[in-house]
């Protein structure tokens, strides 16, 4: 009875009409299943603890109106979260050339409001006059549970009485000390969510998320280690990056993979193999060198593996919070 008195109050909180009946009120908190069968297709669910639509592979049904699961994001949104306007998820116009004027579009990956030329056209588009406009409109919409969490929003935890809240002025995850709705019910859910907020990506803990459209390896930084880590998992706008240079270059400008190489002068020329991290290539390369000592605090390795054990390590998955 008490999970249903919650599912009823976040219904109204996200606006869903009144006039459907519980059942249908209730599928966006229902747990997606994967189904029988061998033709798996992408999809889309929505998650109550993050108040964001994911993508979701299942076997494919013949009716969808009873279940968490949708064909498109746009879909999921309309139907589990209609306080985002359909505009903030929307393409953004093409550039046209000479006509194109600077306006502001969304990006929902990132939670940014972006600066661009465009020409503006009709229907529904990602665009907008200025950024107060689009920050107003769609970023503090699309990322209401971590800007503006309500009571309502911690009636379906397993326990409300302790939840965490992203405090966006020292942009990091806290518990919620006075006993109020954080939104989240864990740190680690909160940064899953928040982390696109966070100015500085290198202070975030490491969360291997793939519940994107297509994952891909990335690096994240371990500010525990002081080292860059190989994963798998998506552009999600916390500490996940694309390129190795851009991980080391930011949160570890100074560690010895992000060092010139400490080849010497003629790197071709000597008695014994050494081997150094192109950070660039995100690589471990040979070199010869005249003489065998390795100072251990240059980017100079004795062997290939101590240089990949070093400067490629990959992410173990120990949560940092």
């Amino acid at each position: 009875m008490h999970k249903k008195i919650g599912w009823t109050l976040i219904a109204a909180a996200l606006g869903i009409c009144s006039g459907q009946n519980s059942e249908e009120e209730n599928v966006c908190y229902d747990e997606p299943q994967l189904g029988q069968g061998r033709n798996v297709v992408e999809g889309w669910t929505y998650k109550s603890d993050l108040d964001k639509c994911y993508m979701f592979y299942h076997v494919k049904r013949d009716d969808y109106s009873n279940e968490n699961i949708f064909l498109t994001e746009s879909a999921c949104n309309r139907k589990c979260r209609p306080h985002v306007p359909a505009e903030c998820y929307a393409k953004r116009p093409p550039s046209k050339g000479r006509s194109d004027h600077p306006v502001t579009t969304y990006d929902p990956n990132t939670g940014r409001c972006i600066n661009v030329r465009a020409t503006k056209g009709r229907g529904v588009e990602n665009v907008f006059n200025n950024g107060a406009s689009c920050t107003k409109r769609c970023r503090d919409t699309d990322l209401r549970l971590c800007l503006n969490a309500t009571e309502a929003d911690c009636e379906h935890m397993e326990n409300p009485s302790t939840s965490y809240r992203y405090d966006n002025v020292s942009q990091t995850c806290k518990k919620s000390a006075d006993g109020t709705c954080g939104g989240f019910q864990s740190a680690e859910k909160c940064f899953q969510r928040c982390a696109v907020l966070v100015e500085n990506k290198c202070t975030l803990p490491i969360q291997n998320i793939t519940l994107c459209e297509k994952p891909t390896r990335r690096y994240g930084y371990n500010n525990k280690k002081n080292q860059c880590e190989e994963l798998f998992g998506c552009a999600d706008g916390g500490n996940s990056f694309q390129k190795a240079k851009e991980c080391w270059s930011l949160c570890a400008p100074k560690h010895r993979c992000n060092m010139s190489p400490d080849t010497g002068r003629f790197p071709k020329i000597g008695l014994y193999t050494r081997y150094y991290f192109d950070v660039t290539t995100n690589g471990c390369r040979s070199a010869k060198k005249l003489k065998s000592t390795v100072p251990g605090n240059t980017n100079l390795f004795a062997t290939a593996e101590e240089c990949k054990r070093i400067c490629k390590p990959e992410y173990q998955g120990t949560p940092d919070h």
